[in-house]
Parts: C-alpha cells; sequence; structure tokens
C-alpha cells in the first residue's frame, strides 16, 4: 500500500507502507513518515497494517485527523480513502504493480524524472472501428468516439504503463492527474486529452505526428515530455512531475488581497517569456498561457510552461471558437480577444494571455471577468481592464505599463514577440533596482 501526499509541503511524495507494519506519521523526525507541514503534530497518527487490512489511529493530535472529511479517533482504511492532517491531504491507494513489491519512498528531488533522452514508447495498434491515412503516409487505426472511456473514470485505473492515482487539475485540453510510473517508484504528471480534441481522424494524426517532432525540444522552462501515446482511443502525455504550485494555486491562495510581491510576478513573466520565445523560435502557437499551465517549482522558484506537445499538435488546426466541447469556462478569462472572437491567432495572443496571468498575480482575479460567459467575451473584447495598481500600490508605474501592453485589445499594440518582451522586463529589472545596487556607468572620457 501507499500513502500519496496531494497537498502541503511534501505534495507529490509518495510513501511505500510494509505490510505487518506499524508506521508513524507525524512532523517528528522519529516518525517513520515525516511531513514538514508545521500544522501537523509530531507523531500526527499512525496506521497499522495487518491480517488483511489498515488500520488508522490518531495519536491524540492537536487538531485531529480526518478520514473522509470526518475526524477519527480509529478508522479501518479503504483504497482511495483521503486523509487530512493540517494542511496537509493524503490518499492511501493500493500497490503500484500487481505483484504488490513494496517501494521505497523516493528520493526528495525536483530534477526531472529519468535521462532528458529517455525514449517515448511506441503508440499500441488498437481495434478500431476504421482506419485513416496520416499525412505521413501511415496508416493509423481511428478509434469511434462511443468507444472511449470517459477521463474522469481513470482514477485507480491503469493507462499504457502508469497507474492513475488522481485529479490534479481540469483546463480546456484534459485532465491532469498524478500517477505513478512503470516501477511505482516515481510520480509523473499524467495529462489526458479531452476525447473531443481527438475526434476526427487528423487531429490524432497531428497528435501522433506532434510526438515525434517534440522529441528534441528541452528548455528549463518548459514541463519535460517523458512519454506519450494513445491508449483505449485516449490520446495521453506523461511529463515531468514538478514540486510546488501552479500559478492557479497561488492566485487562489492569495485571494482578491492580491498583495504578492511584484518580484516574483516579474520573474514568473521572465521564465514563461523564455519558454514562448523557444516556442516561437520552431513556429508554435501555445494558445493555453493559463495559470493552470504554469508551475512555480518549489526548490528554487522557477516557472515552468506545459502544454507545449498540445500546442504543437493543434498548430495549423486554424480558427478555434471558445464553445468547443470540453472547454472548462474557468479558462476563459484568459483567452485572447481574438481567441474568443474564433479569429486566426499568433504569437502575440500567447502574450496576451501571458498578461492576463500576471495581473491575476498581481490583484488575486484575471484582468476581464464577466457574470457569465456572454459577458466576459464583451468585456475581453471591448473593455479596457482596470490598472493593476489600483488594488495592489506597490507595483512599479514601468511594470504595470509592460502589463497593460500585454492586454491590448489589438494585437498590433502589443509586443511583437516575446524577445521583444524580454528586453522591456529586462528594463524593469535595470529601472527598479536599488540605486546603490546599479552598475556605474562609464564616463565617455574613463574609457
Amino acid at each position: 500500500m501507499h500513502l500519496v501526499v496531494l497537498t502541503g509541503p511534501d505534495a507529490g511524495q509518495v510513501f511505500a507502507i510494509e505490510p505487518l507494519a506499524v508506521v508513524r506519521v507525524g512532523r517528528g523526525a522519529d516518525c517513520e513518515i515525516t511531513l514538514h507541514d508545521p500544522s501537523v503534530s509530531r507523531v500526527q497518527f499512525e496506521i497499522h497494517v495487518g491480517d488483511g487490512q489498515a488500520v488508522l489511529h490518531d495519536t491524540e493530535s492537536r487538531w485531529g485527523t480526518l478520514v473522509n472529511g470526518v475526524k477519527s479517533s480509529s478508522q479501518a482504511l479503504r483504497p482511495g480513502d483521503q486523509i487530512r492532517a493540517g494542511d496537509t491531504e493524503l490518499r492511501w491507494m493500493p500497490d503500484a504493480r500487481p505483484e504488490a513489491t513494496t517501494i521505497a519512498p523516493p528520493r526528495r528531488s525536483t530534477e526531472p524524472l529519468g535521462a532528458t533522452d529517455r525514449p517515448l514508447h511506441s503508440l499500441p495498434e488498437l481495434p478500431s472501428a476504421g482506419h485513416f491515412q496520416s499525412p505521413d503516409g501511415r496508416t493509423t487505426p481511428h478509434i469511434a468516439a462511443a468507444s472511449v472511456p470517459n477521463p474522469r473514470t481513470l482514477v485507480g485505473q491503469r493507462l499504457g504503463n502508469y497507474l492513475v492515482q488522481h485529479v490534479q487539475a481540469e483546463a480546456r485540453t484534459g485532465i491532469l492527474f498524478l500517477a505513478l510510473d512503470r516501477d511505482g517508484s516515481q510520480p509523473v504528471a499524467l495529462k489526458v486529452f479531452w476525447p473531443e480534441l481527438m475526434q476526427r481522424p487528423e487531429a490524432v494524426a497531428r497528435f501522433l505526428r506532434a510526438i515525434e517532432t517534440m522529441r528534441p525540444y528541452r528548455h528549463p522552462n518548459l514541463i519535460a515530455l517523458y512519454d506519450a501515446g494513445r491508449t483505449d482511443g485516449l490520446c495521453w502525455m506523461a511529463t515531468e512531475f514538478v514540486t510546488g504550485e501552479s500559478a492557479k494555486q497561488i492566485i487562489h491562495r492569495i485571494g482578491v488581497a492580491g498583495m504578492l510581491d511584484w518580484k516574483f510576478v516579474h520573474r514568473i513573466a521572465c521564465d514563461i517569456a523564455r519558454a514562448l520565445e523557444f516556442a516561437a523560435s520552431y513556429r508554435i502557437v501555445h494558445r493555453s498561457i493559463t495559470p493552470t499551465n504554469i508551475l512555480i517549482r518549489q526548490s528554487d522558484g522557477l516557472a515552468k510552461l506545459g502544454d507545449l506537445l498540445l500546442a504543437k499538435a493543434l498548430d495549423e488546426l486554424g480558427p478555434e471558437t471558445i464553445t468547443r466541447a470540453g472547454e472548462i469556462v474557468g479558462d476563459l478569462p484568459y483567452l485572447s480577444p481574438e481567441q474568443t472572437a474564433g479569429e486566426r491567432i499568433d504569437a502575440r495572443s500567447d502574450l496576451y494571455s501571458l498578461g492576463a496571468t500576471l495581473y491575476a498575480l498581481l490583484t488575486g482575479r484575471p484582468p476581464c471577468e464577466g457574470l457569465n460567459t456572454a459577458d466576459t467575451v464583451f468585456r475581453i473584447q471591448t473593455q479596457r481592464p482596470d490598472p493593476p495598481t489600483k488594488y495592489h500600490l506597490a507595483i512599479p508605474a514601468i511594470f504595470e505599463g509592460v502589463i497593460m501592453r500585454l492586454l491590448a485589445k489589438r494585437p498590433d499594440d502589443r509586443y511583437a514577440d516575446a524577445t521583444q518582451l524580454l528586453r522591456e522586463l529586462d528594463r524593469v529589472e535595470k529601472y527598479t533596482k536599488p540605486i546603490e545596487s546599479r552598475e556605474p556607468e562609464l564616463d565617455p572620457d574613463d574609457s
């Protein structure tokens, strides 16, 4: 059995529990499982495993232990039960492999899992309702939409070489799970795309072609792709699991108070702009720069952008509308005006979406949000957002100016590309440094 940490300082950690064992969980160094959560007691609870069952016993912790939302002093655990201790949530899960081999806890590392040249698994040939010819001439099976399972039902199931643990997030493009790899020793982020995105043969062909072309793409500010494929009609990809928070989680945490340090947001802007500059070098428009797709690594604050594979697969797809099946309305406030109008987009649309995300990080709210979908679209297309300093007085005027230019309604009024944006962000850093720390300018006579 395993304890998977869902939230809290140790999010992403997976701990194995041996049979016939008593395991103490808490923040004390003498616990078998140590949680780095100050709101957890030194010994929060014990799990007794034996006689074919596991029982949780709260050890008179300060705030108590909840199992499936109910405060419990003693509770038999079933696979999938959710445990809450302080600010940490954990899930009790069955063994990751059929042979039930005990797995050691993973090392505490935020480095990508495996080597960067880890090969992608080949795509399985599956029973299909027909075939179609892909752009490179290969015959590829096409799965009938009716036979494709709902991605939300995958928790506890195996997809490809991965055991699906729990839902991390949902977005316009698909659903993100925490999963365990083939050995069960390391967590990965498993993205399963909404089936309606891949209904048409050309969409599946584009996805297959994108997998091949994405093999060499590596950048510090992009989430690394490990594996991808199609199983039972579902297209999926396994990527680096980043220990930290998404921008969406940060926005939710700060709320409308919006008092996040602007310098932290500036660093995120620089990191994602570098990722977009890299994507632009391959002529890729991301199309989904949202708080959900930006992850901030806990160890060093590095921001990473996800979903570039899907961006490559959708590239050249043509105009998209916001009413596509499977869309999550929560992403709507971060779409550019031209996206909401169903017009053809370019890299400047990504810059708008980045600006909307930065605005929300600073203020706790997106720049344009209405009472319903139609009202939100109207505001995105026509209404100039309030300056961020209305909600966050500490933002320098020069940085506010960058964000407001990113949010210009007309693409021509924004920065031409990510490279131009990076130059402006460098200028922000230069002119907001304390005077005593600035590089002295050389007098021409001294050179």
